[in-house]
């Protein structure tokens, strides 16, 4: 269940990538039909992806704030998830600093992950459909260095813009994979507007722009080599 949480979507998978090939990725993902997920009285919700799919998995996930305190705000979803005998149909269970409720209703899955902040709490909500993973693909205009592999793979759309992320692990260097992004992009007509350092030592971002479409660029060391995630925004 830890896959259907926003802040461990960067589970693994496996896809194919190779230097000078287009990756193949999974178009837009379904729309999630599920009905919303219950919030307790006078809280605040802030749409954060209506449709997104992290390899395959199709999502929608919510913001919300309450100024409950955070057993209390728990204690709503136990109420509300129980059986008609008063069974508990939900489990719980700690993830870092955040506290989890899970449930599941016919096809749809709700994963409620949740921590005080100050005087209120403050949750991600997540709705998703395990049975509706998208099969097809379609083509996109991505490289990647040969010795790349894929750990994981989302797809999110938003107010018309489809989006593709993929997070990469390389054995190349950081500098080495910055080399390589900046001239094959540049090969395939896409203009660098921006390159800098990051706070975290051999960490770099990118921007590359061609037409409507752009590609954003993070490039980190990671044991003995880099990870890459690179996000492309197309309409």
């Amino acid at each position: 269940m830890q896959r259907l949480i926003l802040l461990t979507l960067l589970a693994g998978t496996s896809l194919g990538m190779a230097s000078g090939t287009p990756a193949r990725a999974q178009g837009v993902p379904p729309a999630v039909t599920c009905a919303a997920a219950p919030v307790p009285p006078r809280s605040t919700s802030t749409l954060i992806a209506s449709r997104i799919a992290v390899d395959g998995l199709p999502m929608s996930i919510v913001q919300v704030t309450n100024a409950l305190p955070l057993a209390g705000f728990l204690q709503f979803y136990a109420r509300a998830w129980v059986s008609p005998q008063g069974k508990p149909r939900y489990v719980r269970y700690p993830l870092g600093p955040w506290q989890v409720i899970a449930h599941r209703a016919g096809g749809c899955f709700y994963t409620v992950q949740a921590q005080q902040q100050g005087n209120s709490t403050s949750a991600l909500i997540g709705v998703s459909m395990p049975q509706r993973s998208q099969s097809n693909a379609e083509l996109i205009d991505v490289a990647a260095p040969a010795n790349a592999r894929v750990i994981t793979h989302m797809v999110s759309e938003d107010s018309g813009r489809l989006g593709n992320t993929w997070l990469l692990y390389s054995a190349d260097s950081p500098a080495a994979v910055v080399a390589f992004y900046a001239r094959t992009l540049r090969a395939r007509g896409w203009a660098q507007v921006m390159q800098q350092a990051l706070p975290r030592p051999g960490m770099t971002s990118a921007a590359y722009t061609k037409g409507a479409a752009n590609i954003g660029l993070v490039v980190q060391p990671m044991r003995a080599g880099s990870s890459i995630t690179i996000t492309q925004m197309t309409h």
